[in-house]
C-alpha cells in the first residue's frame, strides 16, 4: 500500500458549530499520513475487516507498536465511502468531557451530515448539556442508519476523565449495529468490557498481534529503509526488539549509512528506557546541530506548522526544517493534504522532550510562552492557555482565562475546562484575582457543596478588596496582566451569595442584605446577576413557607427572562411555579404547568434535556401522589439518572426523596433502605441542614419507623433538640412533623397536638393546602389515639373534601392501615354525598397485599462483581462513601492525587457506574459498604 492512494472517502472537516467557543483543530480528525511506504501486513487487516461486524475493535499495546499506521492503512484499504470512517485523534485538551464529544460529534457529522443535530444541540447550543440525552439522541440516530458507519478514537490513552470513561462505556454497551467503535489505545481502557466480551461483540488486537513477524522485519528494513543487513543480524535485532515497531524504526536510522556497529546489538539488550537513552545518541546527536535545536525546541507542541515553529524559535526557515526533518525518517508525519500541519510520533517526542529538559531545562517555559503568545494572536485560547499553563505564566495564563466571557449560574456545563484551568494555577495566584474566584464560584455552585462555593465567594471578596485598595492607593494604571476590580463585580458576587444564602441556608435575612447589596453594585447591562437577586428573593420568601409571594416576585421578573430569549432561565421560573402551585394544593395546574415545561424542553429548537430532571420529578411526584406508583417510578429513574450525571447537589435530594416515596409506598424495603443511604450520603456531602428539612427529614423518619428502628429515629430527634434552630419557618415545619410521626409511633398523641397546632395555622394563613392536608392526617390520627373520634372525623371530613377534586391518594394510603378504618368510618356517617365517590376511590386503594417485612427480603449473599475491587480500591470506596474528595483521600492514603484519580476511574469501571453517588449506591446494594457509611 502506498502513499499515492487518495483518502477520497474521508471528507473535509464541515464549519464548527458557532456556538463553540473555541474553534476545533481540522487536523485531528484527518487521516494520519504516511511520509514512507507502509508495510502491508494483510493477516491484520482481515481480522480488522472480521470486527467491522462487532461493536469494539480494540487495538491495546505500548507506544510505537504500529497501531496508527495500523488502523490508517486499513481505512485507506476501504472502496472510497464504504464504510464512511470517522476519525478523532485525541490529546490531552480533550480530556473534558465537553470538548471530547465535540470532536466525536463532529467527526461523526462529516460522515452523515444531520446524525449529529440533536446531539449536537445536547451540547454546543444549551446551557447545561445532558450526557445521557446526548448519547440517547446519538444511539437513535444511529440505529435509524441503513449503512454501517466506523468511529475511530486514536490514542484513546490521553483520556484519563472518569465522566468520559463512563459515558462511552455506556455507550458501548448500547451501540446499534450501524456502529463499530475502534478504540486505539497505549494502555487498555479503565471501563469493563465484559459484558460485550461475552456477546462476542469485541475484537481485540493487542500486542502479540501487532508484533511485526520475521518477514516484515526483514521487508521494513530492507525495503522501506534501504538497509543491507544480515539474516543473522535481523534475527539478533529482531530478538531483542521482539516485534517493537518503533525501536526497529529508531535502531534502522542508527544503522543507517553505515555497517551495524557491534554495541547496538549490545544497547538493544537493555529495557525500553536505556533503548531510549542510546538513541539519543545514534540518533539524535548524528543530526546536524540546526536540526537537533530544531527538534529538540519544537518538541513542546503537540502540533507543528511553519508560522507556529517560527514564532517559538524566532526564526523565519521552519518550513525548510520541518521537510527535511520529513525527508530524514524522523518520525514527523503529515496531518494534512496541504503539506501544512505536522507531528512527531508520540514516543519520539516523549525521548525529545525528555533530553530538552535535560539539556535545556530553564528554556523551555520561554519556548512554551512563545507558543502561548502565538495562539493567543490566532484568537486560539485554549491553547494559549494550555501552554501559558505550562510556561508557568500565572498571570499571563490567568489574563487568558479573564477574558473568556462568564456565565451565570445556570450557565454552561463547557465551563467544566475552565474550572480544570484554573485548578492548575497556584491558589494564591487564583485568590488574587477576583474574576477568577467569581467564575470558579459559579462553576461549582451545582457540583460542588455550598461551602466550597462560598468559600470562593470570600476569596473573591477579599482579592477585590485588595485590587480595589491597591488602585485606590497608588493612583497608577492597572497594568497589562494585574486583575481588575470594578464594583460591578462585587455585585455580581453578592448576587451569587444571595442564592446560596436562599436555596441552601433558607436564611431570609441574609438573603434580603446580600439582595441590597447586589442592587447598590450592578450596573444596568448586568441582566443575567439581577435576575439571580430576584430569584433569590422568591427562593427566601419560599423558605418562610409564603410561596405566593415568592411567584409575585418570580412574575415580575418573567418579562425581562423572556426578552432575552434565555431558555434556562425560562425553565427555572416554570420549575418555581409548578412547586408553588403543588404547594397550593392545584395538583391538576402543575401537572399541566410541568408538561408545559417538559414539552418546551422537548420541542424548543435548542433542545435542554438535563433541564429535564427538575420537571420530570415534579411530574414523578404528582403521579405518585395519583397513586400511578409504575409511571412515577420511571419518570423518577430518569430524573435521577439526569442529576446523577451531572452529580447537581441541589436536585439530588429532592429526586431520591421521591424515589424513597415511591419505595415505601410499595413496601420495596431493601430499595428504601439503599434510597435512605444515598439521602444521607447526598446530605454529608452538601452540609446543608436546610435543604436536607426541607426535603427528606420527614420520608426519612417515616422508613425508620416503618422498619421499627425507634433507635435511629429518636437519635435524629435528640440531635434536632441539641441543634441550633433552623432560620426558615418552612424548614422547621418540616422537622415538626417528622417529629410529630415519631409521637404517635411513641403513643403520645397530646403532643403531637400541641406542636401540630401552630404549624396548620401557618399553613393555612399562607394557603399551602399540600402541607395542610399532611398535617390534618396526622392531626386526625392524634384524636383517634385520644379516642376523640368526632374531632378526628371531622377533620378527616376537611381533609377529603379538600383533596377529592386534585384526586389525592397515596396522602392517605401511605398512612397505613388506621387511616382506612378511619375513611370507613368516615363513609359509614354518608355526611358528604358529594365525596362518597372519591371515598370509594381511597378506600379501594388500600385493598390487602402480600405484605411484605421491612428489613432484608433475602438471605442469600449480595450479587459479586465479575471484576472485584483490589484491597486499595476497597480502601477508596469506604473513603468516597464518606464524602471524601480525591485531595483528602491522596492525603489519608499517603499517594498521590493522580493515583487516587486512576483509583476512583477504576472503580466506576468495575461497578458499571457513571460518578460517585452512583458508586456508592450500588457499593451498599452489593454488600461492599456497611449500613452506616
Amino acid at each position: 500500500m502506498g502513499k499515492n492512494i487518495h483518502e477520497r472517502h474521508i471528507k473535509e472537516p464541515e464549519p464548527i458549530p458557532r456556538s463553540f467557543p473555541q474553534p476545533l483543530l481540522a487536523t485531528k480528525f484527518l487521516l494520519p499520513a504516511s511520509s514512507h511506504e507502509i508495510i502491508v501486513r494483510p493477516h491484520l487487516l482481515a481480522l480488522l475487516n472480521a470486527g467491522l461486524h462487532q461493536r469494539v475493535i480494540l487495538v491495546s499495546a505500548t507506544a510505537g507498536f504500529g497501531k496508527t499506521t495500523l488502523l490508517a492503512s486499513w481505512v485507506r484499504s476501504f472502496a472510497p465511502g464504504h464504510p464512511p470512517v470517522a476519525w478523532v485523534s485525541l490529546d490531552a485538551g480533550d480530556n473534558v468531557p465537553f470538548q471530547f464529544w465535540t470532536y466525536v460529534l463532529t467527526a461523526l457529522e462529516q460522515c452523515q451530515p444531520g446524525l449529529s443535530r440533536l446531539p449536537f444541540a445536547a451540547l454546543h447550543d444549551t446551557l447545561q448539556p445532558s450526557w445521557q440525552a446526548m448519547l440517547t439522541e446519538l444511539i437513535n440516530g444511529l440505529a435509524q442508519l441503513s449503512e454501517p458507519l466506523v468511529l475511530v478514537l486514536d490514542n484513546y490513552e490521553e483520556i484519563t476523565e472518569p465522566v468520559i470513561h463512563a459515558l462511552l462505556a455506556s455507550l458501548l454497551n448500547h451501540l446499534p449495529p450501524t456502529l463499530c467503535v475502534v478504540l486505539s489505545t497505549r494502555t487498555d481502557p479503565p471501563f469493563s468490557l465484559t459484558r460485550l466480551r461475552t456477546q462476542a461483540q469485541v475484537l481485540e488486537l493487542r500486542t502479540e498481534q501487532l508484533r511485526a513477524t520475521r518477514e516484515e522485519e526483514t521487508a521494513f528494513l530492507h525495503d522501506v529503509m534501504n538497509l543491507r543487513v544480515s539474516e543473522q543480524d535481523i534475527q539478533k535485532v529482531g530478538a531483542r526488539i521482539q516485534g517493537w515497531w518503533a525501536a526497529m524504526q529508531l535502531a534502522a536510522l542508527a544503522f543507517k549509512g553505515q555497517a551495524p556497529p557491534k554495541d547496538l546489538l549490545r544497547a538493544l539488550q537493555g529495557n525500553q528506557p536505556a533503548l531510549f537513552e542510546y538513541l539519543v545518541q545514534e540518533v539524535l546527536n548524528r543530526q546536524p546541530e540546526q536540526v537537533q535545536n530544531f527538534l529538540l525546541r519544537t518538541s513542546i507542541l503537540p502540533r507543528l506548522c511553519n508560522s507556529l515553529c517560527n514564532a517559538v524559535l524566532e526564526q523565519q526557515d521552519s518550513q525548510l526544517f520541518l521537510e527535511k526533518v520529513e525527508r530524514s525518517n524522523l518520525f514527523l508525519s503529515l496531518l494534512d493534504e496541504q503539506r501544512q500541519w505536522y507531528a512527531y510520533h508520540p514516543l519520539f517526542a516523549e525521548v525529545l522532550r525528555a533530553r530538552l529538559e535535560q539539556t535545556s531545562p530553564t528554556e523551555v517555559p520561554l519556548l512554551h510562552l512563545r507558543a502561548s503568545q502565538w495562539y493567543a494572536a490566532q484568537q486560539m485560547r485554549s491553547e494559549a492557555i494550555q501552554h501559558a499553563l505550562q510556561a508557568h505564566e500565572w498571570s499571563w495564563a490567568a489574563c487568558l482565562m479573564e477574558q473568556i466571557p462568564s456565565q451565570h449560574i445556570w450557565g454552561r456545563l463547557r465551563d467544566a475546562l475552565l474550572l480544570s484551568w484554573i485548578e492548575q494555577l497556584p491558589r494564591e495566584v487564583v485568590r488574587e484575582r477576583p474574576r477568577l474566584c467569581l467564575t470558579s464560584a459559579q462553576g461549582l455552585f451545582w457540583i460542588a457543596p455550598p461551602g466550597v462555593t462560598e468559600s470562593w465567594l470570600r476569596d473573591a471578596r477579599s482579592a477585590w478588596a485588595r485590587v480595589h485598595l491597591r488602585e485606590e492607593q497608588t493612583g497608577r494604571v492597572r497594568g497589562k496582566h494585574e486583575p481588575e476590580a470594578p464594583t460591578s463585580l462585587l455585585g455580581e458576587i453578592a448576587a451569587l451569595q444571595a442564592i446560596i444564602a436562599s436555596s441552601y441556608h433558607g436564611d431570609a435575612g441574609a438573603t434580603q442584605a446580600f439582595c441590597q447589596e447586589a442592587l447598590t453594585h450592578l450596573e444596568g447591562q448586568q441582566w443575567a446577576a439581577r435576575l439571580q437577586e430576584r430569584f433569590a428573593q422568591a427562593r427566601a420568601n419560599i423558605s418562610e413557607g409564603d410561596f405566593e409571594r415568592a411567584m409575585r416576585q418570580v412574575q415580575v421578573a418573567w418579562s425581562r427572562v423572556k426578552a432575552e430569549g434565555d431558555l434556562v432561565l425560562e425553565s427555572v421560573y416554570w420549575y418555581e411555579a409548578v412547586w408553588e402551585r403543588t404547594i397550593a394544593g392545584k395538583l391538576h395546574q402543575a401537572w399541566q404547568w410541568s408538561q408545559q415545561a417538559i414539552h418546551m424542553l422537548h420541542t424548543f429548537e435548542e433542545p435542554q434535556p438535563t433541564l429535564l430532571c427538575w420537571p420530570y420529578a415534579f411530574h414523578a411526584r404528582i403521579l405518585h401522589e395519583w397513586n400511578r406508583l409504575e409511571e412515577a417510578q420511571s419518570l423518577a429513574e430518569q430524573a435521577i439518572q439526569l442529576g446523577e450525571q451531572t452529580e447537581m447537589l441541589a436536585f439530588l435530594p429532592f429526586g431520591y426523596t421521591i424515589l424513597l416515596q415511591l419505595a415505601l409506598s410499595q413496601e420495596r424495603w431493601e430499595e428504601a433502605r439503599n434510597v435512605s443511604q444515598q439521602l444521607a450520603y447526598v446530605g454529608r456531602i452538601m452540609a446543608s441542614p436546610y435543604c436536607t428539612a426541607l426535603w427528606s427529614c420527614v420520608d426519612q423518619m417515616r422508613f425508620w419507623l416503618a422498619c421499627g428502628d425507634l433507635e435511629q429515629a429518636r437519635r435524629w430527634a435528640r440531635g434536632l433538640l441539641r441543634e441550633a434552630p433552623l432560620a426558615s419557618s418552612l424548614a422547621r415545619e418540616k422537622q415538626g412533623i417528622a417529629f410529630v410521626h415519631l409521637l404517635l409511633a411513641e403513643s403520645q398523641p397530646e403532643y403531637a397536638l400541641h406542636l401540630l397546632l401552630p404549624l396548620v395555622e401557618r399553613a393555612i394563613a399562607t394557603q399551602r393546602w399540600y402541607n395542610v392536608l399532611e398535617m390534618w392526617l396526622l392531626q386526625a390520627q392524634a384524636y383517634h389515639m385520644l379516642q376523640q373520634q368526632r374531632e378526628a372525623l371531622a377533620l378527616l371530613s376537611q381533609a377529603v373534601h379538600l383533596s377529592a377534586p386534585e384526586g389525592y391518594i397515596r396522602r392517605f394510603v401511605d398512612e397505613g392501615p388506621l387511616m382506612a378504618i378511619l375513611l370507613s368510618q368516615l363513609r359509614e356517617q354518608g355526611q358528604q354525598e358529594e365525596d362518597l365517590p372519591y371515598l370509594e376511590t381511597l378506600l379501594h386503594a388500600f385493598k390487602p397485599r402480600p405484605k411484605a417485612q421491612p428489613g432484608r427480603l433475602k438471605n442469600e449473599p449480595p450479587p459479586t462483581l465479575i471484576d472485584p475491587l483490589s484491597t486499595r480500591e476497597q480502601e477508596v470506596l469506604h473513603l468516597l462513601a464518606r464524602g471524601a474528595s480525591n485531595q483528602e483521600i491522596a492525603e489519608k492514603l499517603v499517594v498521590a492525587a493522580g493515583t487516587i484519580k486512576h483509583h476512583v476511574s477504576n472503580i466506576l469501571s468495575k461497578l458499571d457506574v457513571a460518578n460517585r453517588t452512583q458508586a456508592v449506591a450500588r457499593a451498599r446494594t452489593l454488600g461492599l459498604l456497611s449500613t452506616g457509611e
